[in-house]
């Protein structure tokens, strides 16, 4: 065999099963902030690595992460049964102490920069306040090198 047909047949290869490998999961960060809300700043950085939002009506996925850095957050995400929202919602725990977080997630907007609306409540397992919720770069989550 040719060194010609031999890059041909690995690019053919190459391209087959490059299309038939599914795609690579992106982490989903989230900023919570705002005037009444109980979080900002590195409290407020959420980061869910490998995240695939539910792309499905009534489907659901788990959710497990950093929370401000260096803290942990679980939780899960669900698409509603009309498919026009994904439901965020998760407990976490920054500097021993644990709080709760909620976010409507309009999944034709989950671009960075995008805002959607939130709660969140820390200290209590109160989603007490209103939040902005911004979809951001993860390379600004804090406490990391």
């Amino acid at each position: 065999m040719s060194a010609v047909t031999r890059f041909a047949v690995a690019g053919l290869l190459a391209s087959v099963l490059g299309a038939a490998a599914p795609g690579a999961a992106a982490d989903l960060c989230l900023q919570f902030d705002g005037m009444s809300c109980a979080l900002s700043g590195d409290l407020g950085f959420f980061r869910f690595p490998s995240t695939k939002l539910p792309k499905n009506a009534k489907k659901a996925v788990a959710l497990h992460g950093r929370a401000c850095g260096t803290g942990t957050v679980t939780g899960s995400a669900v698409r509603n049964p009309a498919g026009t929202l994904i439901q965020v919602g998760a407990t976490f725990i920054c500097d021993a102490t644990a709080g709760l977080i909620s976010a409507d997630i309009d999944p034709a907007s989950t671009a960075v920069g995008s805002t959607h609306a939130g709660d969140a409540g820390f200290g209590s397992f109160d989603l007490n306040s209103s939040c902005t919720v911004t979809i951001v770069d993860c390379a600004g989550e804090p406490g990391q090198l």
